[in-house]
Order: structure tokens, then C-alpha cells, then sequence
């Protein structure tokens, strides 16, 4: 069933982004990074609740209970909606850096979605941005890219299959990334790119490849490295302090055919 509604879901998310059609511009304010769209429309932050409301989602008795509790909760057009905008999500759940940033709807930050089984998410990726290698503990991941062109996606998925399995997306092209499989997203482009993102799961899980590596303890890390010349376990704290933030950018080569210079200190 689930796999009926993560379908549904996505082919949803693509009929609300076509208006991205229109390319999207980048502007850059106090050296951040934003985006909007051609009408210029930035988005309202997402309600936020309390520890007590989301106890009461929780426990309501039935579907019925709990879609009365938030509608009391106030204007359903706040509520029942979502928005994906980066204005709207000043500190997204799916991270922020360089390269872009992830603006994910789960049942924690959207409790209507408690007990549907999909949660949602959008990529906004910068020129050469990259939402860094990671995994979905508990969900399937279907993306479509809705604006841009060359963006790559790949995943390996588990002893028996460690070959990278990579697609090349263009517009309106999709990619299925299974549960578990550690995966990336990069955009091999000198223009901005979008991606809408269905997940089979409510609370689909985000594990960071290399940042919760390297958070282990440094002889571990070493030792699983096969203890590299360059790395020990009294620098390895200031090795894991270099590593970007969870949308980088990426690859040398984009960086150089697009102008774009790497600041370390940005992460």
C-alpha cells in the first residue's frame, strides 16, 4: 500500500511544481545563499507545536480524532499545508551549506502526516551543489528532478551489490534510491537545479555518510581506514571539523567550469 501512496505522493509534488518551470534565480544576501521564484513569492515559516500537541496527535484514538485536534489548533491552510520554500525553512531538517539546502516535511515537523506512511522533501541545489553521500534508515527515496539538467544521482546498496548503480537526470527524469542504500545527489551544472523527493515512510531517517563516520572514535576510524599515514586518532577531530556541511560542493572539475571557488570556512 505504501508503495501505491509514495507514487501518488510524488505524481502530487510534480503537479504543485510546475510553476518551476520558469527558471529560478539565485540571489545572494549577506553571503547567503536564497532562492525564489519568478513571482517572487518566498513563503511563511511552518507552524511550529508543543511537546503537549504533538502528545495529543499521537494519542488520539483514531484518524478522525487527530485531523479534529489540528484543525482546532487553528487555520487549516497553516496546519494541513506545507511549505517547501528555503524562506519558509530557515533551519532545514535536511541540512544547509554551499550547495544548496533540503527542505523535508516528516511527521515530526508535519504531524498530519502521522500514520500516512509518505513524507516529502525538496533540494534546492546551488551550481555544482551535492547533497552529500547519506542514507535513509526507513524509507525508499523517489526523486524527480523538476528544474535543471545533469544532475547525478548514484547508490550502493549492500555487500553483494557494492557497485555504484548511477543515473544521469535531466528534467522531469527520476531516479529510485532504495531504503538503506547509501546515495548522493550532485549537480554537474553552472545553473541552479531542483529535485522533489517521496519517501515510503512518515520518518524516513537521515544518516550522513562521512560526517557520522568520522564521529566515531578516533582508533576506530583509524583502524577501519587501515591507518593512513595522514590520520590519526589525534587529528582526526580536526579532520572531522573540515568535512562540508550536508549540501556541499562538489566535484573539482564543476567547480572550475563554472567559476565557483570553494570557502573552507563555510563548510
Amino acid at each position: 500500500m505504501h508503495s501505491h501512496l509514495l507514487v501518488s505522493t510524488l505524481f502530487a509534488a510534480l503537479a504543485i511544481a510546475a510553476p518551476l518551470r520558469q527558471p529560478l534565480t539565485r540571489r545572494q544576501q549577506d553571503g547567503q545563499t536564497g532562492w525564489q521564484g519568478k513571482n517572487g513569492t518566498t513563503g511563511r515559516p511552518n507552524p511550529t507545536y508543543t511537546t503537549e500537541q504533538l502528545n495529543n496527535i499521537k494519542l488520539a484514538m483514531s484518524a478522525v480524532d487527530r485531523y479534529k485536534y489540528i484543525e482546532s489548533l487553528g487555520d487549516t491552510d497553516l496546519y494541513f499545508k506545507f511549505d517547501y520554500s528555503p524562506a519558509a525553512n530557515p533551519n532545514p531538517v535536511a541540512g544547509i551549506g554551499q550547495g544548496g539546502q533540503g527542505d523535508l516535511s516528516y511527521v515530526d515537523n508535519w504531524p498530519v502526516l502521522l500514520n500516512t506512511g509518505v513524507a516529502m522533501s525538496m533540494g534546492f541545489m546551488n551550481p555544482c551543489g551535492m547533497n552529500t553521500p547519506h542514507t535513509h534508515n526507513r524509507a525508499t527515496e523517489l526523486l524527480v528532478i523538476v528544474a535543471g539538467n545533469n544532475v547525478h544521482t548514484s547508490f550502493v546498496q549492500e555487500s553483494g551489490l557494492t557497485t555504484p548503480i548511477t543515473t544521469t537526470l535531466n528534467q522531469y527524469q527520476g531516479a529510485v534510491l532504495p531504503m538503506g542504500s547509501i546515495h548522493y545527489e550532485f549537480n554537474d551544472s553552472c545553473e541552479p537545479a531542483v529535485f522533489v523527493a517521496a519517501f515510503s515512510n512518515e520518518d524516513p531517517g537521515l544518516s550522513r555518510a562521512a560526517q557520522n563516520f568520522f564521529g566515531e572514535d578516533g582508533p576506530i576510524v583509524t583502524a577501519d581506514l587501515g591507518f593512513p599515514a595522514f590520520l590519526d586518532h589525534v587529528n582526526i577531530p580536526q579532520f572531522r571539523s573540515k568535512i562540508p556541511k550536508a549540501f556541499a560542493l562538489g566535484a573539482q572539475e564543476c567547480l572550475d567550469r563554472c567559476g565557483i571557488k570553494y570557502n573552507a570556512t563555510e563548510g
